[in-house]
């Protein structure tokens, strides 16, 4: 029976319920009445079952009306057949249901329209390293060279060779993100004094406009490395990237949540943040200044997460801060 309607169950229990007791008045009354009046109490009892199992249908009929409705409204939201809100003017669990079918559609919409935003400027801004690629080749095919040097020319396609190839392995890194944080058999203790000094030489080699200067203690985390690695690396990219002259970096002990846990901290002494755009600025549909999606703060956020922890950022002073907030692992 659980496979079938629910209202041809409500229908089939209500209707089996007064056959019963309509058999079990008709047994008691034999031994006390004539036959004559037996047949017209027989008679009168399967005219009351037929109108009660015609009232059973009538009130499984009125049970299911609202859940019919409702799923005739869910099948259109999965097809993505965005409607006007569910109206149920009812106060018990079905109109609450509806309430929540109405929060899940304005959900599913918010975020489709999101992805597709998304997905458009991802796209555009895949589309200009490679136009600026073709455009630059072409030109070396017709000898006609940047500043007439044909170093400077192939210095550009290079350099946009290496900002493509940086955005596609974003895109596909995130693609597999979840798949690559579930494998917890590769968490172990870490120093984070170890990979920050790691990421500080790097970077400095690197990029040489920007002093990083490290004030760092031994610390010990309990995690994915390499995860945990790419996280940091995110972080110490973006303030890199808008950084003046210099990036501060702290690693302490604090208490929180009653508990130890190791807090990082960048600072650069970079523009400061929009006041409005704190909360969006770890998500990876947001679009910032430049014109460009904060894919690596949102990998970031979504690893720190996961090793249940904390990330973000605020305005100190003249400085950009990003706090990351991990527990602590005993040595």
């Amino acid at each position: 029976m659980r496979d079938k309607p629910f209202g041809l169950q409500i229908w089939v229990i209500m209707t089996a319920f007064l056959i019963f007791i309509t058999g079990i008045i008709t047994v008691v009354l034999v031994s006390y009445v004539s036959v004559d009046v037996l047949i017209n109490l027989i008679r009168l009892l399967v005219i009351l079952s037929i109108v009660n199992i015609c009232i059973a249908k009538f009130i499984s009929t009125k049970i299911t009306e609202p859940l019919r409705y409702l799923e005739k409204k869910v099948r259109k939201i999965a097809s993505k057949e965005w409607e006007d809100p569910i109206f149920l003017d009812r106060g018990d669990e079905f109109g609450k249901l509806a309430s929540s079918i109405n929060m899940m559609q304005e959900s599913l919409k918010k975020m489709e329209m999101e992805e597709e935003v998304f997905l458009q400027s991802v796209s555009h801004d895949l589309k200009t390293p490679i136009m600026v690629i073709h455009s630059y080749s072409q030109a070396l095919a017709d000898k006609v060279y940047l500043n007439d040097s044909f170093e400077e020319t192939v210095a550009v396609i290079i350099k946009e060779a290496k900002s493509l190839e940086k955005k596609v392995e974003k895109l596909l890194y995130l693609n597999s993100l979840d798949y690559i944080l579930e494998r917890t058999s590769e968490f172990k203790q870490m120093n984070i004094k170890t990979v920050l000094e790691n990421l500080v030489e790097r970077f400095s080699m690197v990029h040489g406009r920007v002093t990083i200067q490290p004030d760092l203690v031994d610390l010990y985390v309990w995690g994915n490395e390499e995860e945990l690695t790419v996280a940091l690396e995110n972080i110490l990219e973006n303030n890199m990237r808008y950084a003046a002259t210099t990036i501060w970096i702290t690693a302490s002990v604090v208490w929180e949540h009653a508990k130890e846990r190791v807090e990082i901290l960048l600072e650069n002494d970079g523009p400061p943040i929009e006041a409005g755009s704190f909360d969006q600025l770890f998500n990876h549909f947001y679009k910032g200044k430049n014109g460009k999606f904060g894919l690596g703060l949102f990998i970031t956020k979504k690893i720190i997460q996961f090793h249940e922890g904390e990330v973000n950022a605020e305005n100190k002073g003249s400085r950009v801060a990003f706090k990351i907030s991990l527990p602590q692992a005993a040595k």
